[in-house]
């Protein structure tokens, strides 16, 4: 019997029962089950943390200038999609009529009462009167410092008092939880929950995750899985549900817990903070004396009432030099002991400004956003400070808008819609225009191709078009005679340069040679010597003494020369030149 092909032995196993298999699990337990504690530097706790992040004058700027341009713009609400396959669900982001995929004419808009509640929460202050940008600013801070960020949502249970079964919920209040106190339940896999079960209605029910029994003791609903737990000191641990709680981490996430920046940068922050403490107690307390001026005597009574005088001249001098007399036989003499060094011998503000700037090249904020105008490390460019700090601010943006935003749109049944920040930096002006003008330019030429331009609507750009390929027989009913498309173009293709077009108008537009020809003067003049023209005589270049630099061109170039060109071939150049200087 002849062997069988590989697909003949797929067909032939369709019919035929699977087995399955899977990757074994572990053997050694990754983590022990149950409340899982977040990873730390030794000695180092987690209110600690918040304390040298509170205490640190630097380290407090940089969380504090990264969180206000984090939140700086606010958050939008934005489409998903344009239109929808209301059958395969397929998404499409401009106007379509039929379901390219599978052909359905059943083509839905965004719904927008999906935001009728969102919206109004989100508006609403929690049971701490605090917004919802308050909340995420809480948030911010927190991912800065421990690495670790915790929304609650507080849900309103709603229990169908016939079945007494829980019908539905809404989301009542959003607040934010302490990572000082709150922790992740995992399995010895890293899998949340796998240790506790407690009734969605009586919390306080605790029933162990391998119970066969998972009625709840007190009204017999069915428990449910717990993943998050809040042990404050109330003596009473709070147990939160799948779904009640989302974590996030930022710059080191894994299965569990993040990573700490501020324990990482614990040996420069303490550095900082003695530092501060040495001048505080320098200036606010009696300094210590640069030195002792020592002197030799016999007379010790007198040394002690010059030692007074002297106590009384550095309460009221802090820098007064002391001069002590000590007893001593032999012949006498002044001797200067030093005690310490000066702030400049010591380095004072080069080892601070190294300190300040590793933290705040750690978390990406450059020296302009800190008011340091001065020394930038190298970048002497604002631009280019800005630049970096806006890679950070938009590495910040992430965290929110791919990974907790989601998560709340999923909590609020929310498919439609999406929720994002604003960018940092406003678009300039500028910057949109040249990119409506290339919007336009592009249609233009797909016009040229034969392609129909359509205006769409679009929540980034304020000019879009799609572009639709006209059929065969409503392309031949709209070709003029002659085999000239819509648009001018020739029937062997589109020339640049010379030759293109009917000698009474340029191509496309209703411009005669005579007006075409001004306009190519006019651009003459705003680009002296002909740099960028195009212009080519007979005869070789000379020099020319040009006083302005020419378009995009070095100020020392001469002007070309070639064959002469006639009148139309020049105003059809100039226009183009117009259309695409040189330089921009």
């Amino acid at each position: 019997m002849a062997e069988k092909g590989r697909i003949g032995r797929f067909l032939e196993s369709v019919g035929n029962p699977f087995r399955r298999r899977t990757t074994p699990e572990p053997q050694m337990p990754l983590w022990t089950t149950g409340i899982q504690e977040p990873v730390l530097v030794q000695g180092i706790t987690i209110p600690a943390l918040y304390a040298v992040a509170q205490e640190n004058l630097i380290l407090r700027t940089v969380l504090t200038t990264l969180q206000q341009e984090i939140f700086r713009r606010g958050y939008r609400w934005e489409k998903k999609f344009n239109k929808k396959c209301g059958d395969c669900e397929a998404e499409f982001q401009h106007d379509v009529e039929e379901c390219k995929d599978c052909g359905s004419m059943n083509i839905q808009e965004p719904d927008p009462n999906e935001l009728v509640y969102p919206r109004w929460l989100l508006e609403q202050r929690n049971a701490m009167e605090q917004t919802f940008m308050d909340v995420l600013r809480e948030l911010e801070y927190d991912l800065n410092i421990t690495d670790d960020a915790f929304m609650v949502l507080v849900k309103e249970y709603y229990i169908d008092p016939e079945t007494e079964e829980m019908a539905f919920y809404r989301i009542k209040e959003i607040i934010r939880g302490d990572p000082i106190f709150m922790r992740i339940i995992a399995d010895k896999r890293g899998v949340r929950g796998g240790r506790f079960r407690v009734c969605p209605v009586h919390r306080t029910e605790v029933k162990s995750f391998s119970d066969d029994n998972k009625a709840c003791p007190t009204c017999g609903r069915e428990t449910e899985d717990v993943h998050h737990v809040n042990t404050a000191g109330s003596g009473k641990t709070q147990y939160y549900l799948k779904g009640e709680v989302i974590h996030v981490s930022k710059y080191q996430p894994s299965k569990l817990y993040g990573r700490s920046p501020v324990s990482t940068l614990w040996r420069q922050a303490m550095t900082l903070t003695a530092m501060d403490n040495y001048m505080y107690t320098a200036y606010s307390k009696r300094r210590i004396p640069r030195g002792i001026l020592s002197i030799n005597t016999d007379n010790l009574e007198s040394m002690k009432a010059f030692w007074k005088a002297t106590d009384e001249k550095l309460e009221r001098d802090p820098h007064y030099i002391p001069k002590i007399a000590t007893e001593g036989s032999g012949k006498g003499g002044v001797n200067w002991v030093k005690l310490m060094d000066s702030l400049e011998e010591m380095q004072y503000i080069a080892a601070r400004d190294e300190m300040r700037q590793r933290i705040a090249a750690f978390y990406g904020v450059s020296n302009v956003f800190m008011m340091d105008t001065g020394k930038s490390g190298g970048l002497n460019n604002e631009g280019m400070q800005i630049l970096v700090t806006n890679r950070a601010v938009e590495f910040g943006h992430k965290v929110y808008t791919e990974h907790l935003f989601p998560r709340i749109m999923e909590a609020f049944d929310v498919q439609d819609w999406k929720l994002s920040l604003y960018p940092n930096e406003e678009e300039d002006e500028v910057t949109r225009l040249r990119r409506d003008e290339m919007e336009v330019n592009i249609a233009q030429r797909m016009m040229m191709l034969g392609f129909k331009p359509t205006l769409v609507e679009d929540s980034d750009r304020d000019i879009r078009f799609i572009y639709k390929q006209p059929d065969p027989a409503e392309a031949a009913q709209q070709q003029p005679p002659g085999g000239m498309p819509p648009g001018g173009m020739p029937m062997g293709g589109m020339q640049m340069g010379g030759g293109m077009g009917t000698p009474g108008a340029l191509p496309g537009r209703n411009i005669t040679p005579q007006g075409a020809a001004q306009m190519a003067r006019q651009v003459g003049m705003a680009n002296p010597g002909g740099e960028g023209m195009g212009l080519r005589n007979r005869g070789p270049a000379s020099p020319q003494n040009r006083t302005s630099m020419g378009a995009g061109a070095p100020f020392s170039s001469v002007q070309q020369r070639g064959p002469q060109q006639s009148g139309i071939e020049q105003a059809q150049q100039g226009v183009m030149n117009a259309r695409n200087p040189r330089g921009a």
